[in-house]
């Protein structure tokens, strides 16, 4: 089992649910950074993601197909225009169910279970990556900081580590065929990536250089070498 992994979604879980209980009507109307999404649509979609991620553990305890259920039905717009108190509510629902499954999830379920998690199968343990990944960056597109929501500076180091190993272990496929890209963040070893024979050098913090690498970082604040990368998976 991925306890390292559980253990960051959970508390990312608690930090989740104790910013949305102070949030009410007003805040859930506000953009959020994330464009045409408000801070209820971000709430929403956290609720709808942990609903599709007790369907995908239960399928492969089963071997059955998911398929839609009828959380993921819920028009995100509609959710979103829903009360603060209803969204909260649901949030909450969600995460404890989410955290249930989780528990009653069979150690060999954990060892060989796979799950169909965007394009390709997944493991569980990437399954529960991605759910942390989720709520980390989520927390952060939410926007709350005068709500003592977090930055990115904010978010916590074992996330960081992380996600620069499952980030940079994507790249290469990631990149244009002609570039390689050497990173070099400074604060933790530079390594190259890709193949191509243009080389990029990326003089960039771990932080900014995550925020390039989940899509995060604003157009007019993306240096103008780094190269355009296809969607990550």
């Amino acid at each position: 089992m991925p306890h390292d992994l559980l253990a960051g979604a959970f508390t990312g879980h608690r930090r989740l649910l104790a910013l949305a209980s102070a949030v009410e009507d007003q805040v859930t109307a506000r953009p959020s950074l994330l464009s045409g999404w408000t801070v209820g649509h971000v709430l929403s979609h956290l609720a709808q993601d942990a609903d599709t991620h007790i369907r995908l553990f239960e399928s492969a305890a089963t071997g059955r197909d998911p398929g839609a259920g009828s959380d993921s039905c819920v028009d995100l717009d509609v959710a979103a225009a829903r009360p603060a108190r209803l969204i909260r509510d649901d949030l909450a629902r969600a995460i404890a169910a989410l955290e249930r499954a989780w528990d009653r999830t069979h150690v060999d379920v954990w060892r060989t279970g796979i799950a169909h998690h965007g394009r390709a199968p997944t493991s569980l343990t990437d399954l529960v990556f991605a759910r942390w990944r989720e709520v980390e960056v989520h927390l952060v597109d939410l926007g709350l900081i005068d709500r003592g929501g977090p930055g990115w500076a904010d978010l916590p180091a074992t996330y960081v580590d992380a996600e620069w190993a499952w980030s940079t272990a994507r790249l290469s496929e990631r990149l244009p065929p002609e570039v390689t890209v050497l990173l070099a963040p400074g604060d933790r070893p530079s390594r190259a990536f890709g193949d191509g024979p243009r080389m990029v050098t990326v003089r960039a913090s771990t932080l900014e250089t995550l925020r390039w690498l989940l899509g995060r970082l604003p157009t007019a604040a993306t240096p103008t070498e780094w190269p355009p990368l296809a969607p990550s998976g």
